[in-house]
């Protein structure tokens, strides 16, 4: 009998402890339980796997202003905030060219047919493609992670935006053109609310890129924040210290998407339905053609 069977037995629904383990929580603890002790296994048997003890007091000594072991004290607020000012740059220049990309391709044909293939290429590349690339044209210095950030996080906001203007009905288009209302206020009343949804889909699809993309940049070419601390403690064969800066970085995405993201995404569509579907990000596959779809799959 499979696991996934037992938790579905209505006996075991019933009880207490049954219906913690099936709940949506539950199965989020169990999930992080299991996760634990096959971290803890592997670093039994696995010599450059540090176990989870030795990882979370690193942080903790990181966090309090520590000394591990008189080589490097914690500077994480000094790192960190380096990084959020060139996470931050990045992403409102990804945010807002990806916004006037994805507006022209989805109003326009001609915009759509000469940027496709453009858009296809910027979804292709990863993130640490453009981190080598940044680091080549503008060396070591602030530039290569700011610019990192906005050339992965635009072209996911552009295709959403693309998405949501494609949305709005045509027939509301020809009623704009027959009673000659002027294109600020189509743009203002037309298609900010269609393109909203889609913009905070976007949005949330470039913090998470982005986020990702400025610790690659400063791995390669900074001399300090996050990335650049990160690979101190890997150089120096300190596994602990490279797991724990890691695990700092994986929770500010779960902190920033769950306390700030999420909620705002939900005060600004309070007058939805609570039992709407969430918008999702969606490609339309005629518009940007086969190849930009397979480029996501």
């Amino acid at each position: 009998m499979s696991v996934a069977t037992l938790l579905d037995r209505p006996s075991l629904k019933r009880h207490p402890v049954g219906r913690a383990l099936t709940s949506s929580w539950g199965a989020r603890i169990t999930s992080y339980v299991a996760f634990i002790i096959l971290w803890q296994l592997l670093a039994t048997f696995v010599a450059r796997v540090p176990s989870p003890v030795a990882t979370l007091q690193f942080i903790w000594t990181e966090l309090t202003w520590g000394n591990h072991g008189g080589v490097v004290t914690g500077e994480w607020v000094e790192h960190l905030s380096v990084t959020f000012i060139r996470f931050s740059i990045g992403l409102l220049i990804g945010v807002v060219a990806g916004v006037i990309v994805g507006v022209a391709v989805g109003s326009s044909g001609f915009m759509r047919a000469f940027l496709s293939d453009v858009l296809l290429v910027f979804l292709a590349l990863p993130a640490i493609i453009w981190a080598f690339l940044t680091v080549m044209w503008f060396g070591l210095g602030w530039e290569a992670p700011v610019y990192t950030v906005a050339l992965s996080a635009a072209p996911f906001v552009a295709v959403n935006i693309a998405q949501g203007v494609r949305a709005v009905s045509p027939e509301l288009h020809d009623m704009s053109d027959a009673f000659h209302v002027p294109q600020n206020r189509r743009f203002r009343s037309l298609l900010m609310p269609a393109i909203a949804g889609y913009l905070f889909t976007g949005l949330r699809f470039a913090f998470i890129i982005g986020w990702n993309a400025v610790l690659l940049a400063e791995w390669f070419g900074a001399g300090n924040g996050v990335g650049w601390r990160s690979r101190l403690w890997y150089d120096g064969a300190r596994y602990h210290g490279f797991i724990g800066w890691v695990i700092i970085f994986v929770t500010i995405i779960f902190l920033v998407d769950g306390l700030i993201l999420t909620p705002l995404q939900k005060r600004a569509f309070r007058w939805r339905r609570s039992d709407a579907p969430a918008i999702e990000i969606e490609l339309d596959h005629a518009g940007f053609g086969d190849d930009l779809a397979g480029a996501h799959r």
